[in-house]
Parts: structure tokens; sequence; C-alpha cells
């Protein structure tokens, strides 16, 4: 019997959806953040202010590159989303283990992403640059941020 069904069995004739299940809509926070960003909205727990500042944190945190396979995502947010549906496995039932299968996923496409980022460059997860302009006796060294030697000049 669905949610719905109960509610109304019940004689509550208000559904019962998913975003009025506050621990859910921090989850979706934290593991998916667009449908969590939804629940948050449409959730009438949370004042607006809360609403505001944790849409404007996760908009910001996008901006600055936390994104799905960032290692602040993939190490703390996801498994902290799946710590609370496991913490309240008796009232969501089996949803908490649907979103650990995801995680492998998660992991591996970070592992991946971290594979092909250069260690030195621009885009590095160690971030600056290995551009420079390197001295040595009478010749100078240009670097790009590969660490590519793309200019010589010697005098």
């Amino acid at each position: 019997m669905s949610e719905e069904e109960t509610a109304h069995a019940n004689g509550n004739d208000e559904a019962v959806h998913w975003y009025d299940n506050k621990n859910l809509v921090i989850a979706w926070i934290l593991t998916f953040f667009p449908v969590g960003i939804y629940g948050l909205w449409k959730n009438q727990e949370f004042i607006r202010n809360v609403k505001f500042g944790v849409t404007v944190a996760v908009a910001m945190a996008f901006v600055l590159g936390i994104n799905f396979t960032h290692p602040l995502y993939v190490f703390v947010a996801f498994p902290a989303g799946i710590y609370l549906l496991w913490k309240n496995r008796k009232e969501l039932g089996g949803l908490w283990k649907r979103f650990a299968l995801v995680y492998p996923i998660i992991l591996v496409l970070a592992l991946l992403q971290a594979a092909n980022t250069p260690v030195g460059g621009a885009g590095s997860i160690l971030g600056g640059s290995c551009s420079a302009v390197i001295t040595e006796g009478n010749c100078t060294y240009f670097r790009d941020d590969d660490c590519n030697v793309i200019s010589k000049s010697c005098n």
C-alpha cells in the first residue's frame, strides 16, 4: 500500500509526499542536490531563511567546483546522506540501500576524473600552475601550465 493510499485509508485526505520528510530532503540535498533543493522548497517545515541559505550554499559550492566527482562530495556529502537514510531506515524502508548501491558508481567516476587530471596543470587537484620562466646560465626557458618547455632563448 502506498503512502497516499495509507493516508487516505486512515481518513487523512492530505497525501504524504516524499518532500514532507525532513530527513529525506536533507539526504537528497547531500546526495543529489537538484532533487534535494526541489524538496527543500516544497517542504513546509523549513523556514524561508533556511531555504534561501541552503540554496545559496549549494549554488556557491557548485560554482566553486564541488560537483559530483569532487572529493568533498564523494567522501563526505554522499556518505553522510546515506548514513542519514540508514539512521531512519525503519521510517524509510529500503531506500537507503538504493542510495548505497549508487555510491560505487560515484566513487569510480571520481577516481576516473582524478586519473585524468594533470598533476601540475592549471586544472590540477593540487591547484596552481607549472608555468614559469627559468634561467640557466645564459639561456631562458619558458614553461606552460603542463610543465612543457615552449620557448628557449639563449644569448
